[in-house]
């Protein structure tokens, strides 16, 4: 069974918005880039026979790509991440893969054991496996055979989209809970919840070098003296 694990990455000079109340734009571009070394570390640990590709038009990223041994997929343009993830799939299904798991960057606690799982429920011929966000509504996790099984609808509510999707095509699906892909990383809150669980990983590591907890706990003054 041939498989892939796809990292879709967009252009991070500007990722992040939603976390401009605690961290400057180059702040959050090394967020993101912090949180993407981590995710290329854990797949880094994935046996060899599993194969690793990025799509991305972003400079940085390419170069990481090349380090880590990534096929890459160079786009002109990136109008959303659906349509980047469904036009690599597309691609690699083109290739003869039977399935491709799409994993985002921004999983500072990824650990490779949850991939692991995820791609023996595929060799066991689960035909798409869905890996929901911490709140339960978004996909933090989207694996399909074939690659096209059905489209992306990542964005709010993306969960029951990708469910009802993977529902209309086959039987053979699965909404699988997996603790460290559980949480990404959009806003406030989700910084709180990462610290919270005081792991070590790159994303920690650099809030911690830009004194972190500080600004949450201003954050969380105004936040709370705002609700008054």
């Amino acid at each position: 069974m041939k498989l892939a694990i796809l990292i879709p990455v967009k252009d991070l000079s500007r990722a992040k918005t939603r976390l401009s109340t605690l961290l400057s734009e180059a702040e959050r571009r090394e967020l993101a880039h912090a949180m993407l070394r981590g995710v290329l570390a854990q797949i880094d640990r994935l046996p060899a026979n599993i194969d690793r590709v990025m799509i991305t038009n972003y400079a940085p990223a390419i170069v990481l790509a090349q380090t880590h041994g990534f096929a890459l997929i160079e786009e002109g343009e990136q109008s959303s991440e659906s349509a980047s993830v469904d036009a690599a799939s597309a691609a690699l299904e083109a290739q003869g893969y039977d399935g491709v798991l799409r994993v985002p960057l921004d999983l500072p606690v990824l650990d490779v054991a949850d991939l692991e799982t995820i791609l023996a429920r595929a060799q066991a011929g689960v035909q798409a496996v869905l890996v929901p966000s911490f709140q339960g509504t978004g996909t933090n996790g989207l694996y399909r055979a074939p690659p096209t099984l059905f489209a992306s609808r990542f964005g709010p509510g993306s969960l029951a989209l990708h469910e009802a999707g993977a529902r209309a095509r086959t039987s053979a699906y699965e909404v699988l809970p997996l603790t460290s892909m559980a949480l990404d990383i959009d806003d406030p809150e989700d910084i709180r919840l990462l610290l919270d669980r005081r792991v070590a990983c790159p994303a920690v590591d650099y809030l911690h070098s830009i004194g972190i907890s500080g600004r949450l706990a201003a954050w969380e003054a105004a936040r709370q003296a705002g609700g008054k």
